[in-house]
């Protein structure tokens, strides 16, 4: 019996079978190289001889080139007839008015209110009067009372030979001339007293009084208006005008002052003679301020206002009397007005123990 061979007959055979194997494989590969070239040579000859039908490979070429046209002819973007689409239909319905843009209208110009003015300086029994032409001889159209307010400049002013300034107003009672030393601008005591310009004013009187500088004064004084002086409220006033206010403080002009409580003597002497003295005292020496409020001592006397004096708006400066002297006070009223949207000292008037 023959052995048994683990990996078969073809690796584990006799030398017979060996040979035979090889064999076989020699004419398998023969065939390989003969056919591919039998194909070949049979090929080359029936393209060689063109005769008979074309052979099937060909026919695809012609199929694809006769349908290109039909491909160019047919293609999903074709653009359809032109259709006129019918007119829309009209609505007989009214139609809604249209609300035009807002149109932004530039910002108006504002323009200042009038200035107002009232009279001042005149006495309750007098009145001042209107004329004709700017002059103390025209005649006379209207006469306005001392506490007339709601006046108005409608124009220029003229300035006189004895350098009085008259101005054309508006009034109710008639229009007409009158000398602008009667007159001052209206401002109620409220704005009067929040302003904070008149406080600065009155720092800068105190400065000027305290070194005694006419020129830092006569910027606090109008120079057409000047400054008016009293000494008691009864008394008569003296004014000063502007061009004399830078000499005040060293000019010995004299000047007449009215006459002393009591006594009756008269009252003559220079700025720096007789004013001068109380306003350090009193002014310079003043521990309480009001506004448009006068504050005094204990006085047998009466303390108010010089008639005409208030039209213009004032603060009072106050020295209260020491313990042991409670008549020793003294008390300074500093008239303050606003003339053409500027302020000035317009009047002192001082106040004192009186018999």
């Amino acid at each position: 019996m023959p052995g048994f061979c683990a990996r078969g007959p073809v690796v584990c055979g006799t030398t017979g079978a060996m040979t035979e194997m090889k064999g076989h494989i020699k004419q398998r590969f023969a065939y390989r190289l003969i056919l591919p070239g039998i194909f070949l040579v049979s090929t080359l000859a029936l393209v060689a001889c063109g005769g008979g039908r074309q052979p099937d490979l060909v026919i695809p070429t012609p199929a694809v080139t006769a349908a290109m046209p039909a491909l160019a002819t047919t293609t999903a973007t074709a653009i359809p007839p032109t259709v006129t689409p019918p007119p829309p239909a009209t609505s007989t319905a009214t139609p809604e008015p249209t609300t035009p843009p807002a149109t932004i209208a530039p910002a108006a110009t504002e323009q200042p209110a009038p200035i107002e003015y009232r009279v001042a300086f005149v006495a309750a029994n007098d009145t001042l009067n209107v004329r004709r032409q700017p002059s103390a001889n025209a005649a006379v159209v209207a006469q306005l009372p001392a506490d007339a307010s709601g006046i108005e400049v409608i124009g220029e002013g003229q300035t006189l030979l004895s350098g009085s300034l008259w101005l054309p107003v508006e009034t109710t009672a008639g229009d007409g001339w009158v000398n602008s030393a009667y007159l001052t601008e209206a401002v109620s005591p409220e704005a009067f007293c929040a302003d904070r310009a008149v406080t600065e004013l009155l720092e800068q009187f105190e400065a000027a009084v305290a070194g005694a500088d006419g020129e830092a004064l006569s910027e606090m004084v109008h120079p057409d208006r000047g400054i008016r002086l009293r000494l008691n409220w009864w008394n008569p006033e003296v004014i000063v005008a502007g061009e004399d206010v830078p000499a005040l403080f060293s000019a010995s002009e004299q000047y007449e002052w009215g006459i002393e409580d009591g006594s009756g003597e008269p009252i003559r002497g220079s700025f720096s003679e007789i004013v001068m003295p109380r306003l350090e005292r009193d002014l310079l020496g003043a521990t309480a301020w009001a506004c448009d409020e006068g504050q005094f001592g204990g006085t047998a006397g009466t303390t108010v206002l010089p008639e005409g004096y208030e039209a213009v708006n004032f603060y009072s400066a106050h020295r209260p009397a020491p313990a042991e002297q409670e008549l020793d006070w003294g008390t300074w009223l500093i008239g303050v007005e606003r003339w053409e949207g500027r302020y000035y000292v317009s009047y002192l008037v001082h106040y004192r123990w009186e018999i």
